[in-house]
């Protein structure tokens, strides 16, 4: 059968699966979950049939099914993947752009975001389909008889283990965040767990074994979240479409990952066929062999080093273009280096490995210096906006359903008494307009009771100008400014008629003086910083409030309600939206202006801990008895907000620990050198009794040593750049970035993450190199001796 024709049978074959599951699946509603469910659908697919073609060529490769001579030249099963890609390519591109089976499918299914309509479009990409249909085959391949009987009972034991600690994080905390995160903790442990038993029974690594398992779990894992009910994601608080990204990147890599560090762990330890869990023999051979590396690798270290900084120092020769230093400078350094290399020349062979050795320290050291640094500066501005946030406002508010909020005294005293609470206390919030003689804006207008000290203890440390306790007592709100004329400007250096010099007009401080054209006094009313310069208002101006609620009626309809305030005070609390958009009056006089009367819009609660809001909340709601009641703490009332830094630093994480992903090749190339030049060393071992594990264990353990030591030096780079950067300082225009200098925030939880993460990629990239030491017969290391 030639290669096209079975690539039309198998893309034929995937096609007819996919339109089956897409009336199966029509009812997953349509966007990001539509999308995600699709694609998962499309590429599970094609790795079936990759398993399935890799199976039959396995089968007639050791003639089992009987047709001998002609199942061993019957056509390559990679072109076969290539022709299925094709041929399925073709088939997505009419699916999508065409719409040939829009009229087999349901509406839901194949409409935009659809999930038949995203399996097409996956089909359409034919380098995805290359790639799924070719990991199905080679592991088809390479699997034993008995692999899918230890892969169905590894995942069964990887399922049990981590439903049982993922229903155990529900224990853990009233967070949401938190019980997530340990929920996650628990998966990995299950991970870890399950690749170290699949491997110490098999006593084997059972590489196919254990990607066939993270396969599973990851696909198991994503389609339950998909398919799942929304309820949880509700509960959580978190955006459904950044869960469902995050849930589509992470699970096949991080549990192929960790099932891969545990079958390792397990092979290492129980290899042999008996328990070995010494390393004194092995760990002696590689820091032997390392310590003789140790001159060149810190020689390439230093020069490393050094070139990086007079690039720096070009780099801003350039940037102040100071072109002839740059060019200078750089042909300088290009000389000294091949001085250096010149006078190394007699010991370029053991060089060359040193040099590659630096190079993988020097990239890992990078990459965890980098992401320690750009984290902690997202840490900090992520930080210094929650300030800002929790300053200005509540940790927890109560809401009630309707517009009779009268009973918020007996609220608010209620609130108080629960365990955590500080401060608790009603305000009412309404829409307005607010103007001057020069000036329009739009605000929001909160009404904050002033007989509570404690409640508004946070709103006074914010005014700049004026006072706050002028909104109980108006009569002591200093004069309004007078109408100042400015003159045109005159330069210092200019003279006047008479040859003098002229000097630079200066304002006088303006004379306080009552408003005129008012008999009685007006309230007081506290605006923003920004508010103030969009009204060109300062403190004793007259200002006027519109609301269009009102309850009087005119000619052509309700007719908006007008009131004048003095400006009493000036506030600054950092944040830019709340500074342009925030007036504060006294309470009462908030509930007279937009007729509220005797209610009130809720009631703001201050909290001891912040990290506890969670509890407090359930506690708040059970205090109230639930319904009408509705209670909101700060994440869930700036989840959006949050969510977005959450997403980029998790962006962030990604792009950068690309770098240590690079290295980690790196890492693999010098093992492979080492693997190379000591062939004969390897024999010799062997020879002495050493077993496959034995040998293993010391280039997993130069491997590990080189990682360990690029993340150390780069997280003590991290760190020191770090505090460098808390205690000197750098300078921000306040203007723009409306902080005054670069806010850093070590994280010691993400360091440690940091630099785990690149100790288990440098562990991950040994893994190959090391086997391939492992199974090198010992007669080709002698037969030249």
């Amino acid at each position: 059968m030639s290669v096209l024709l079975q690539g039309v049978l198998h893309a034929a074959a995937i096609v007819v699966v996919q339109l089956l599951l897409g009336q199966l699946f029509a009812d997953v509603s349509p966007g990001a979950r539509g999308q995600g469910v699709g694609f998962s659908l499309a590429t599970l697919v094609m790795l079936v049939d990759g398993l399935v073609l890799g199976s039959r060529r396995r089968r007639r490769a050791r003639g089992q099914d009987g047709k001998g001579a002609e199942s061993a030249s019957a056509p390559s099963g990679q072109w076969v993947a290539v022709a299925t890609s094709g041929v399925l390519g073709v088939i997505g591109v009419l699916g999508v752009f065409v719409g040939a089976f829009d009229p087999v499918l349901p509406t839901a299914a194949s409409g935009a975001g659809g999930v038949a309509r995203a399996m097409l479009a996956t089909d359409a990409a034919i380098l995805a389909a290359i790639v799924y249909i070719n990991i199905g085959y080679v592991l088809a391949q390479n699997a034993a008889s008995d692999s899918w009987r230890w892969s169905g009972a590894g995942f069964g034991a990887l399922a049990v283990i981590a439903t049982t600690l993922g229903y155990a994080a529900r224990f853990v905390s009233y967070e949401a965040v938190t019980v997530a995160s340990t929920a996650a903790l628990g998966f990995g442990v299950a991970a870890l767990v399950t690749g170290f038993g699949v491997a110490w029974f098999r006593r084997r690594l059972s590489f196919v074994e254990l990607v066939l398992i993270a396969l599973m779990a990851s696909y198991a894992l994503y389609l339950a979240v998909a398919l799942g009910p929304v309820a949880w994601a509700r509960a959580w608080k978190l955006p459904e479409e950044q869960v469902l990204l995050a849930l589509g990147l992470f699970p096949p890599i991080a549990i192929g990952a960790l099932i891969n560090v545990g079958g390792s762990l397990g092979f290492l330890l129980n290899g042999g066929g008996r328990f070995d869990p010494g390393f004194r023999v092995e760990i002696r051979i590689a820091t032997r062999y390392l310590s003789a590396q140790t001159a060149s690798i810190v020689i390439g270290l230093g020069g490393l080093f050094v070139n990086l900084a007079i690039a720096a120092r070009v780099a801003i020769f350039a940037a102040s273009e100071q072109i002839v230093y740059a060019v200078l400078l750089g042909v300088a350094a290009v000389f000294v280096d091949v001085a250096v290399l010149y006078g190394l020349r007699r010991y370029w062979r053991r060089l060359v490995v040193g040099l590659v050795t630096t190079v993988a320290i020097g990239s890992v050291c990078l990459g965890v210096m980098a992401l320690i640094i750009v984290l902690s500066i997202m840490s900090g501005f992520e930080d210094d906006l929650k300030q800002k946030i929790l300053g200005a406002h509540a940790h927890v508010v109560v809401n009630k359903k309707g517009d009779d909020f009268v009973e918020y005294r007996d609220v608010a005293r209620s609130v108080r008494s629960v365990r955590g609470v500080a401060t608790g206390s009603a305000f009412v919030l309404g829409d307005a307009m607010i103007s001057t003689d020069i000036g329009l804006s739009g605000t929001l207008v909160k009404g904050v009771d002033m007989r509570d000290p404690e409640g508004v203890a946070d709103l006074r440390s914010t005014i700049t100008q004026g006072a706050l306790d002028d909104l109980l007592t108006p009569e002591k709100i200093q004069g309004a400014r007078p109408r100042v004329h400015f003159q045109p400007a005159v330069s210092p250096k200019s003279t006047t008629s008479t040859g003098a010099k002229a000097k630079p007009y200066e304002l006088a401080v303006p004379a306080a003086r009552a408003p005129r054209g008012s008999k009685r006094i007006l309230p007081g009313v506290v605006i923003g910083r920004e508010l103030a310069r969009t009204l060109r208002a300062y403190v004793g101006d007259t200002v006027k409030l519109v609301s269009p609620v009102s309850d009087e009626i005119g000619p052509m309809g309700p007719v908006p309600k007008v009131r004048r305030f003095r400006v009493a005070g000036i506030f600054y609390s950092g944040m830019y939206e709340y500074d342009a958009k925030f007036s504060y009056l006294d309470m009462p006089e908030a509930q007279r202006f937009f007729g509220y009367r005797n209610r009130a819009t809720g009631v703001e609660v201050k909290v001891n801990d912040i990290d506890d809001t969670a509890r407090v909340v359930d506690a708040i709601l059970r205090r109230l008895g639930g319904h009408p009641y509705d209670v909101e703490d700060w994440r869930t009332m700036n989840k959006e907000l949050f969510s977005a830094l959450l997403l980029e630093k998790l962006a962030m994480f990604i792009a950068l620990g690309m770098i240590v992903m690079v290295a980690s090749f790196l890492i693999i190339a010098v093992l492979v050198m080492i693997v190379l030049q000591r062939k004969k060393e390897i024999a010799v071992l062997k020879s002495l009794g050493a077993s496959d594990a034995s040998i293993m264990k010391i280039f997993v353990l130069v491997g590990v040593f080189l990682g360990t030591g690029g993340a150390l030096l780069g997280g003590a780079g991290g760190v020191a750049i770090c505090l460098f950067l808390t205690y000197v300082g750098f300078e921000l225009d306040e203007r723009i970035f409306y902080i005054e200098r670069l806010p850093v925030v070590m994280d010691w939880s993400e360091i440690s993450v940091i630099i785990v993460a690149a100790v288990v990629i440098s562990y991950l990239a040994t893994i190959y190199p090391a086997m391939t030491a492992a199974s090198h017969p010992p007669v080709e290391g002698l037969r030249d001796d």
